[in-house]
């Protein structure tokens, strides 16, 4: 099969003539029809991996090709979409719920083979079965989706309330399209990318604040007086994250979406006041809840089917799986600007 392999940090190659994966009893095989590329992955090639060789990609979607022994066949055929995360089902962190902290979890496209590829192999659990009418490219944004709808959850967002989002990447823009889908009265965008802000106002933005051109705090202040409601960070800068205890409102509630530098520090005036506003400080783990994979994902199948989330306008580039290794290249070296990008493995 074709697929598109990290072998070492910074190196990614593609190859026509890899191994399709054998398929375990009680997994399948997928076809990959069409696949994207997420921050991480991006990432895992600049700055290096647990683990080498390996296939990214865990937002994907495609047609189950083969079956495994204890697997019904009548899935064959079926369109589905990935769920990446692979937990034990059996740990005290699975049984309450919290596949993301499970003691010994898995993650297709991390810890093992992604969808980079023609074919992917996962446990028949990790099968979205979506509908045949939903287009694959939409199907492979169902994952990115769920993270900003557990974001929000953890924030405990409730309609009518205000909100403020640090950064319109990829995760932003889909925070904005279910701030607004969830029925949000305000929502504030931050990014220092013109262009995003753009997008940003074109998926239910209200407003948008550049933090190089204004002072973010000063103007949320005349905006909505106390703060928002509820902030959350997904820009991964440490200046983004300083600044959402200062828009958010007392007992308000702060969200962690973006992953920061290791190497950054935040002065101790950050806990100060935070504790001084009984803030609620929360991180988030990528996108999970009971029973498995959860509501997230769901509700995400749901808003794109009858086009709440404005996925057309999400994808900023599609190119066969082939164009993999360039890609990744001009990305890491920040000679290419985009909002999510679709590889499709059939060119």
């Amino acid at each position: 099969m074709k697929a598109a392999i990290l072998e070492n940090k910074g190196i990614l190659n593609y190859y026509t003539d890899t191994p399709t994966p054998a398929v375990p009893t009680g997994h399948v095989l997928l076809q990959v029809k069409a696949v994207s590329i997420c921050g991480s992955d991006i990432s895992r090639y600049a700055k290096g991996h647990r683990m080498y060789p390996l296939i990214l990609g865990h937002e994907c979607a495609g047609v189950i090709a083969d079956v495994g022994d204890g697997v019904s066949r009548d899935l064959v055929g079926k369109h589905a979409a990935i769920i990446p995360v692979v937990p034990c089902f059996e740990c005290e962190e699975c049984e309450r719920g919290y596949y993301s902290a499970c003691h010994r979890y898995s993650f297709i496209g991390s810890r093992q083979d992604g969808g980079f590829a023609e074919y992917v192999v996962m446990p028949e659990r990790n099968a979205l079965i979506i509908p045949d009418d939903m287009k694959f490219e939409e199907a492979a944004l169902i994952e990115p989706s769920t993270v900003a709808r557990h974001i929000l959850d953890l924030g405990q967002f409730r309609e009518g309330q205000t909100a403020m989002v640090f950064g319109a990447g990829s995760i932003g823009l889909m925070v904005v399209q279910w701030l607004r889908i969830l029925g949000a009265s305000r929502i504030i965008c931050t990014d220092i990318s013109d262009d995003n802000l753009d997008t940003a106002r074109r998926v239910g933005a209200h407003i948008t604040l550049n933090p190089q051109q204004v002072d973010v705090a000063a103007e949320v202040k005349k905006l909505t007086g106390d703060g928002v409601d509820v902030a959350i960070e997904a820009a991964g800068a440490p200046q983004a994250l300083m600044q959402t205890i200062a828009v958010t409102r007392p007992r308000g509630f702060v969200v962690c979406g973006g992953n920061q530098p290791l190497d950054a520090s935040l002065p101790m005036s950050f806990i100060e006041d935070l504790m001084r506003k009984e803030l609620s400080l929360v991180g988030c783990f990528m996108s999970y809840s009971a029973p498995f994979p959860g509501h997230e994902w769901t509700d995400s199948v749901e808003v794109i089917r009858c086009g709440a989330l404005d996925i057309p306008t999400m994808i900023s580039h599609r190119y066969p799986l082939s164009a993999a290794p360039e890609i990744f290249s001009r990305i890491a070296a920040h000679q290419m600007s985009h909002r999510k990008i679709i590889l499709y493995p059939q060119e």
